[in-house]
């Protein structure tokens, strides 16, 4: 028997979950929703945490699981072009869970929370009757859009050019540690990218699932095709290109950027700052073609690189 994949039920949501409610601007599909509001346009969104599957709880400290939680959602406001305004966290605590792995929990999402500017405001908690019960670990962000709007996922055109910031690849190592726990999301860069670009900023997401696949849900968003020149791709210390393209987790911006656009070099407040790479074209769906992505080797070979990634479940 087939079993669902995590893009089956996604598909499945946007296609039946659909509202003509004029205040919704954005619903099921992006990377948040956007809702009109007397005070702008706020931002919503939900991640999770799953022991077993997006973190291993018996190898780390229970506040980096807060902390990681908190930073996925709010990659998801840097990846709009937002700015951060509150979080909410829900937990579904294992039987038997001790009291310092709760402290540690509570204060990694408060920290998190407080650095990445939207505070944690309330949520839920409930303890499952079984042990083997994973933790499970839910947080809500809100945010506020710029005066731009929120930059979608859709909005690339022919001919633009795709950045990615950072370095990819290696996000988990073997013990459970890594770059998927060590990870600060791209909130200042991605402001500071929309104020330096404007209008010139198309289209935006940031790498959950990996390069390939989220490279094609920009791609298939509006309709096109993009080459990645996979010489060009910049990969994490001892990672390797297909690392890169497949592991996910790297909650880097990728970017659809106007061809003449003036990018900048690097980004951020820190040191160093975070650079940013030309790493691909947009151009037009050949009508043979079913490749969103079309990775372009230095031996001049290519391959389709269109579900290159993770799929959470």
């Amino acid at each position: 028997m087939a079993t669902v994949q995590e893009s089956d039920v996604l598909k499945l949501i946007q296609d039946r979950v659909l509202t003509k409610d004029p205040r919704v601007l954005l619903g099921p599909g992006d990377d948040l929703a956007a809702i009109r509001s007397p005070a702008g346009t706020l931002l919503a969104g939900v991640d999770q945490i799953i022991d077993g599957l997006h973190v291993l709880a018996d190898r780390v400290p229970w506040n980096r699981i807060g902390q990681k939680a908190v930073h996925r959602s709010a990659s998801d406001i840097a990846a709009m072009a937002g700015s951060p305004l509150a979080t909410l966290a829900s937990v579904v605590l294992p039987a038997g869970t001790s009291p310092a792995n709760v402290e540690l929990l509570c204060a990694g999402l408060h920290e998190a929370a407080e650095a990445v500017g939207a505070p944690l405001v309330g949520g839920d908690v409930a303890i499952h009757l079984s042990k083997d019960h994973p933790l499970t670990l839910s947080v809500t962000v809100l945010g506020e859009a710029t005066k731009h709007g929120p930059i979608e996922r859709r909005g690339a055109k022919a001919g633009d050019h795709l950045y990615v910031t950072g370095t990819l690849g290696g996000s988990l190592m073997p013990d459970g540690t890594g770059h998927h726990l060590d990870f600060y999301p791209r909130v200042a860069e991605a402001l500071e990218l929309l104020d330096a670009l404007g209008d010139d900023l198309h289209a935006m997401i940031d790498i959950s699932d990996g390069l390939g696949r989220d490279a094609g849900r920009v791609a298939s968003a509006s309709s096109l095709q993009v080459r990645i020149d996979t010489a060009a791709v910049p990969c994490r210390v001892g990672a390797s290109i297909e690392d890169a393209l497949r592991d996910g987790e790297d909650y880097e911006l990728l970017c659809a950027v106007a061809p003449n656009a003036a990018v900048p070099t690097d980004l951020g407040t820190g040191d160093p700052r975070c650079p940013i790479s030309l790493i691909g074209v947009f151009s037009a769906m050949p009508d043979s073609d079913t490749r969103r992505v079309l990775l372009e080797h230095p031996d001049g070979s290519t391959t389709d690189g269109t579900h290159l990634g993770w799929d959470h479940g």
